[in-house]
C-alpha cells in the first residue's frame, strides 16, 4: 500500500496526524483550505476534458460516465457512475491520493453483476470543491448527496461499502435512521474512535454502530497494518444489528478496498469479493 500520511478531523478543526497508510496526502489535510478547487467539468487550460473513466482513474476500460455530484450542502463532488438499474452502490473511498479511482476497479466489477455503482472524491480532494468554516468537514452531506444522486438515476435500493476511514463513515451514515440506505459493508473500519460527525449523526464509528440496525459485513485482514483484528471484533460485539456478519482474512488479504480489488490490473479478484457482492445482492432485492 505504500505510506500514508493521515489527517483527524474533529468536528470543524483539522488535527494533523503522521502515520504510515494507504496513499499520499489525506482528505482532510486539504480540507484545512477553504479555497475552491476545480471539478470534473473543468480541465486543466489547453486540456480536453476527459471523457471516460479510464482516463482518469486507468483500467479497466469500462463504460462508466464522469460527473459532477452535490453534496447535500451545495458541495460540488467529483465523481462516476457505471452500471444501469435499481440496485444501488456507494462506494466511499479511503483517504490519500487514490480518492474515488482506488474504487473503480470494483465499481467495474459491481456494473457487470448488474448494479449501479458510483465512486466520489470527498470535498477538498481531488478534483472536489472546497467548502469554508464546518461545512469543510462534513463528510456525512457528501455521502447522502452521492446516495441521493443514485437514487435520482434510478436506483430504487441503495446500499454503501466504504474502505479504511471510509467504512467508519459509512457505518455512521448507516446508523441514522433516515440514512437512506438498506445495508453497509465495512472494510478494514479505520479511526474508529474519532469525531468524524456532529449531530444528528453519531460522532464516531464505535458510537455510530452501538444504535445500528441495518444489515451489515465487516471484513478485515489479520496482518492489517492499520486495523486491528481486535478493535474489528469489538466494533462487531457492540453493532445492534441482527443481520451482521464479521470476516476475518488471510494475512496477505491487505487493507481497505485490497479485499476485494486485484493486486494489479487485471489480476485474480480476491474470493472474497463474492462474499461482498453476494451480501449487497441480499440488501439491495
Amino acid at each position: 500500500m505504500g505510506l500514508r500520511a493521515t489527517t483527524a478531523i474533529a468536528l470543524g478543526a483539522v488535527l494533523a496526524v503522521a502515520a504510515t497508510g494507504c496513499g499520499g496526502p489525506s482528505a482532510a489535510s486539504a480540507r484545512a483550505t477553504a479555497s475552491a478547487s476545480p471539478t470534473a467539468s473543468e480541465p486543466a487550460a489547453g486540456r480536453p476534458a476527459p471523457t471516460a473513466v479510464s482516463q482518469v482513474c486507468g483500467p479497466p476500460d469500462a463504460p462508466g460516465r464522469l460527473l459532477t455530484i452535490r453534496a447535500t450542502d451545495g458541495v460540488r463532488l467529483s465523481a462516476a457512475e457505471v452500471g444501469a438499474g435499481n440496485r444501488g452502490v456507494v462506494l466511499i473511498p479511503e483517504l490519500g491520493s487514490r480518492g474515488k479511482c482506488g474504487w473503480w476497479d470494483f465499481a467495474a466489477y459491481l456494473a457487470s453483476k448488474g448494479f449501479r455503482a458510483l465512486i466520489f472524491d470527498h470535498r477538498c480532494t481531488g478534483q472536489s470543491a472546497c467548502a469554508s468554516g464546518n461545512a469543510a468537514t462534513d463528510l456525512m452531506s457528501d455521502i447522502r448527496g452521492a446516495v441521493a444522486r443514485l437514487r435520482q438515476d434510478g436506483a430504487a435500493k441503495v446500499a454503501l461499502v466504504g474502505a479504511s476511514q471510509g467504512a467508519s463513515e459509512a457505518l455512521i451514515v448507516a446508523a441514522l435512521p433516515q440514512g437512506g440506505v438498506t445495508g453497509v459493508v465495512a472494510l478494514s473500519a479505520d479511526e474508529l474512535r474519532l469525531q468524524l460527525a456532529s449531530p444528528p449523526y453519531s460522532r464516531t464509528a464505535l458510537s455510530a454502530v452501538s444504535h445500528m440496525r441495518r444489515p451489515a459485513l465487516f471484513a478485515v485482514a489479520t496482518q492489517d497494518p492499520f486495523v486491528s483484528v481486535r478493535l474489528t471484533r469489538r466494533l462487531f460485539a457492540v453493532t445492534e444489528s441482527h443481520s451482521k456478519q464479521l470476516i476475518v482474512l488471510g494475512a496477505q488479504a491487505g487493507h481497505g478496498w485490497d479485499l476485494v480489488s486485484p493486486a494489479v490490473p487485471g489480476g485474480v479478484r480476491p474470493a472474497f469479493s463474492r462474499m461482498v457482492l453476494a451480501f449487497l445482492r441480499r440488501v439491495t432485492s
